[in-house]
């Protein structure tokens, strides 16, 4: 699946361009970008069926270049785009204030091609010496590339999700293949992963690996062997695949998926019975003199599947997304896990931009997508004035969104019921949207999107002061870009119960926010919502991802408040 390269490629080009200063270029390659990198399809598939012109923003040109991509592993006009200015403009525009512009003045005056040549510049105080730079924004770079350097070890969990499940149906739906599961801490949807580990078993090893490490989709073949083999696909991610026994295949499954912690704890447990518990199995070892004796040593009483060795550990079987050592060993041990929410339980999303502020699309096209995925209600929450961002509501605009959505509302082709929200900035004035807005929204959802120096009394003053329904992104966090607010949550949290405001998941893989440790610390103080924070329809399938965070953070139904339907949302709201 190479949908993630091309997007990256096209991500570039708009860089080279802008630093050329061509206009209007740089944005249809953004957003061409977006829409590719956002796609729940390969590719590949749409090319092959000629239907490139049906993905939003591509037009005829871009669709030639994704085709010769596709065809060739080749683009003539990248290429020669990078020829004109050889650095790797991904690392260093990955470092937050360094754009384009920027990372063209720091080549032509001081050499900068990589990230490395950046960060020796800026310790060795040459960019304080630039003009228009200084040592504050020398101090900044210095302090964000960091951030950067994460960026480039670990794939956000949102952006590997198509390539893992791209592999995972490939290998599934082969010949050389019998069992296929993506293990390690994919299985577990850790907001980032540094590779992605798979676990098969096949009747024919060799014949498995030849398959997986000659696809066209494999750029580099680290390592290869019978049973172990190692790859980088495009996208740049790293694939490791281990081939194991049949009868031993529940044991891997356990070992090769929980944390380390996770894995200590069961071994632990076993230990108190006299067992030992590997990647091979769970074996008796009482009769056993020297169990360092071999990996296979000992009676084996469970290893072919994860269910069968948690019940003779007496544990009830732990949802991947749990074994993290948060006390979920001993929850098993005592029949107490949470049921988890599911995926399929998500009645509605409470988060969602159109055209009417910096989404791609309509409200009717936002509405069409959502229903075909089942959703019974949407909110439509376009940015309100104050919000960090070109474009936000007018008061013109406002009544123009209030008249589409009533029009879509009253199509009795459109089964979602579309409400009509905002999502405001929380600034030191509070909100500071018209009061007829308060009014005339059905709910109101509010955010910060700077770093304000007192969040937490920032966030207090505006739960007891205006209508606040729902808290977004809570500590506007965006993975391997910048950390989060200083907020002590234990206020916020405390705020939001007594004033009824319910505290966002925010689905976005770049936030994946609240942290999926903080969900579960306060999962039985406030309620949450989860929302994909949506500004085109193909983000919409990261509801998914929310979900996996609430789940992570031993949610259930209940806590979660759009797993209700629209009339039990509103009365939680006393609307």
């Amino acid at each position: 699946m190479q949908n993630q390269e091309i997007a990256k490629t096209f991500y570039e080009i708009a860089d080279f361009l802008e630093i050329k200063e061509v206009e209007y270029k740089p944005r249809a390659y953004r957003t061409a970008a977006e829409n590719i990198e956002s796609l729940s399809t390969d590719i590949e598939d749409i090319h092959d069926r000629n239907e490139l012109e049906e993905i939003e923003g591509i037009g005829e040109s871009i669709a030639e270049k994704v085709a010769e991509y596709l065809d060739t592993g080749y683009l003539a006009y990248y290429e020669d785009l990078k020829a004109d200015l050889p650095i790797d403009i991904e690392a260093i525009t990955s470092v937050k204030g360094v754009g384009p512009k920027t990372a063209k003045k720091l080549y032509l005056e001081l050499d900068v091609l990589t990230l490395e040549d950046l960060e020796h510049a800026a310790e060795n105080g040459a960019i304080a010496e630039l003009e228009g730079f200084g040592k504050a924004s020398q101090q900044n770079i210095l302090d964000r590339i960091e951030w950067a350097k994460r960026s480039q070890e670990r794939m956000l969990l949102g952006r590997a999700f198509p390539i893992a499940r791209s592999i995972e149906t490939r290998l599934q739906n082969s010949d050389a293949f019998d069992r296929v599961d993506i293990v390690g801490s994919f299985r577990r949807r850790r907001p980032t992963v540094g590779d992605l580990d798979i676990l098969a078993t096949a009747s024919a090893p060799e014949v498995a690996m030849e398959e997986f490490c000659t696809h066209d989709n494999v750029k580099e073949v680290l390592a290869r062997g019978n049973t172990k083999s190692s790859v980088i696909v495009s996208g740049g991610l790293q694939i490791d695949l281990r081939i194991v026994d049949d009868s031993e295949y529940g044991a891997a499954l356990i070992y090769f998926t929980g944390s380390k912690d996770h894995n200590i704890t069961l071994r632990n447990r076993a230990i108190d019975h006299g067992w030992k518990l590997n990647e091979y199995g769970l074996f008796d070892v009482s009769d056993v003199d020297d169990v360092r004796g071999g990996q296979r040593v000992g009676k084996r009483i469970a290893s072919e599947t994860e269910p069968d060795i948690y019940d003779t550990l007496n544990t009830t079987w732990i949802q991947p997304e749990l074994r993290e050592d948060t006390g979920e060993v001993d929850a098993a041990a005592a029949s107490e896990l949470p049921d988890l929410v599911e995926r399929s339980d998500m009645k509605g999303d409470l988060h969602l931009h159109t055209k009417y502020s910096n989404g791609s699309h309509s409200v009717r096209e936002i509405a069409v997508a959502a229903d075909e995925l089942g959703m019974e209600y949407i909110l439509i929450t376009d940015y309100g004035p104050h919000v960090p961002t070109p474009h936000t509501l007018d008061a013109e605009t406002f009544d123009s969104q209030q008249t589409e959505i009533k029009e879509v509302n009253d199509d009795a082709d459109i089964a979602v019921t579309v409400l009509q929200g905002i999502e405001a900035e929380i600034t030191d004035e509070g909100l500071e949207i018209p009061e007829d807005w308060h009014e005339a929204c059905d709910l109101v959802v509010a955010g910060i999107h700077s770093q304000p120096s007192n969040p937490t009394e920032q966030v207090r003053i505006a739960f007891h002061e205006f209508p606040i329904d729902v808290f977004a992104h809570p500590t506007n966090r965006l993975i391997n870009e910048h950390g989060s607010l200083d907020l002590d949550l234990n206020v916020v949290m405390e705020t939001a119960s007594d004033e009824h405001i319910a505290v966002e998941i925010n689905a976005r893989p770049e936030r994946l926010d609240l942290d999926w440790q903080f969900i579960k610390e306060y999962r039985e103080t406030v309620h949450y919502v989860v929302s994909t924070d949506s500004h085109m329809t193909d983000e919409l399938d990261n509801m998914q991802l929310g979900v996996s965070q609430a789940r992570r953070g031993w949610c259930e139904t209940d806590n979660v408040l759009n797993t209700r339907s629209l009339d039990d949302l509103m009365a939680f709201y006393g609307k």
